[in-house]
């Protein structure tokens, strides 16, 4: 495997030398990118073996385009292969939550009788018990309020973009507004979460824990 000056060398000159540099260069992302998303990832399983690879050859070749533009940045701090892997790899899970986001139904979340609150956060352990009880109280209330309280476009929003981190430019043009109107909608649903759980006698400490975040 080169040194990492021999990589900058051979991936600044012209000729042979480069072409040689980038097809090494390319076959490692697409080893490393296909081993990442058959290992790694669960979410491709449904995909076809040649739709993954058609996955890690874009991601391949779009990283590649991203590391000959950001050559200069690269402070020879690690590996170059690894600064490498990192582009592709990125590139590869972004276009994953892409494509997951943009078969979200919004139908589907506004006709969620209950969002399920608890199973957002349910892997999260928490050591004593008294606290372990106190907060998940806490996190049903809030799942009350947001199921009874908010309007279906303010609990669509806030489902969609604080709980499935689906974009905000994606949600809005799901519901057929902008992102400044989308802001605002959010702005008012939690002002009113907030309002309810401050009504339910929790401490500006209580909501900040849980929605401070969200601001």
């Amino acid at each position: 495997m080169r040194s990492n000056e021999a990589w900058l060398m051979a991936l600044r000159s012209e000729g042979a030398l480069r072409q040689e540099a980038l097809a090494e260069l390319r076959q490692y992302l697409l080893r490393a990118v296909l081993v990442y998303l058959q290992r790694h990832r669960s979410d491709v399983i449904h995909m076809a073996p040649e739709e993954i690879e058609g996955l890690a050859e874009e991601s391949t070749q779009e990283a590649l385009m991203q590391i000959l533009a950001k050559l200069d940045t690269f402070r020879g701090e690690g590996k170059f292969t690894t600064w490498a892997y990192k582009f592709v790899i990125h590139i590869a899970a972004s276009e994953l939550r892409l494509r997951r986001w943009t078969t979200l139904s919004l139908d589907t979340l506004r006709g969620e009788e209950e969002f399920p609150l608890l199973k957002v956060v349910e892997d999260v352990q928490v050591d004593d018990p008294e606290r372990a009880l106190e907060r998940r109280q806490l996190l049903e209330l809030v799942q009350r309020i947001i199921d009874e309280d908010l309007t279906e476009r303010q609990r669509t929003a806030i489902v969609a973009v604080h709980f499935h981190g689906v974009p905000v430019e994606e949600v809005a043009a799901r519901l057929g507004t902008n992102r400044n109107n989308l802001y605002k909608l959010m702005h008012d649903a939690r002002k009113r979460i907030k309002e309810r759980l401050i009504e339910h006698h929790l401490s500006e400490g209580d909501i900040l824990a849980l929605f401070g975040q969200l601001d």
